[in-house]
């Protein structure tokens, strides 16, 4: 249903141009919304994150043929992308230049966010550790190309029997920020629309579903 919604959109937007740019004349109208139905949110939990980093590092010793650690590689990802909230693209591009001790800056090239993370020792070890033999100042653009990189982590999450994809780091994310500042994990995702984080990132399970209780009721069900 979504990959129906999301031709939609693209139909009505080349229509839009056509109709703009006078290559039709009928206005881009009359096709039925479709509306996908949304799954609840799922995210990893602290023991999840903490179990597929110390799992990487057991790798340490395993060197690809560009010098680097595939178990450093792994968990430097594990911890930053988690620590950061950054998408993908926005990670690969994180270079020695945007850290001021351990605070990282850096801009959201989605949405032109100025994002201020300051990250845990642990993870700047790990940072330090990959900036040591980076040829060209990236933490992680480096090493792999995205094809390849996203192959390497499929393998590591099934094997620690993890469900989902890299893409999990940001909602695990916002959803302990939630867990520990309400009301601040649109901040932490550097969304500015309101609602989103809400919706598609926070893995609301992990906060208890809603607080919201009816009063009991003293049923008294024969033959208990």
């Amino acid at each position: 249903m979504t990959t129906v919604a999301n031709e939609r959109r693209m139909i009505l937007t080349l229509w839009r141009w056509a109709y703009d740019t006078g290559k039709c004349d009928s206005l881009p109208r009359g096709v039925v919304a479709i509306r996908p139905r949304i799954q609840p949110v799922k995210a990893w939990t602290v023991p999840d994150i903490t179990n597929a980093v110390n799992t990487a590092l057991k790798k340490k010793d395993r060197v690809m043929r560009n010098g680097a650690s595939i178990g450093d590689f792994l968990a430097c990802w594990l911890l930053l992308g988690y620590e950061t909230g950054a998408r993908w693209g926005d990670l690969w591009s994180i270079k020695e230049a945007d850290f001021y001790g351990s605070m990282l800056r850096f801009t959201a090239s989605k949405n032109g966010s100025h994002i201020h993370r300051v990250l845990s020792d642990d993870c700047m070890k790990l940072v330090n550790t990959m900036l040591r033999i980076s040829p060209d100042g990236t933490v992680l653009g480096w090493v792999a190309k995205k094809r390849y990189a996203m192959r390497i982590m499929k393998e590591h999450l099934k094997e620690c029997g993890l469900d989902g994809t890299s893409k999990w780091l940001r909602r695990s994310g916002a959803t302990h920020v939630e867990q520990q500042q309400s009301g601040q994990a649109k901040v932490f995702l550097g969304h500015r629309t309101a609602g989103l984080a809400e919706r598609h990132y926070i893995d609301w399970a992990q906060l208890g579903g809603n607080s919201l209780r009816v009063a009991p009721i003293n049923v008294e069900i024969s033959g208990r």
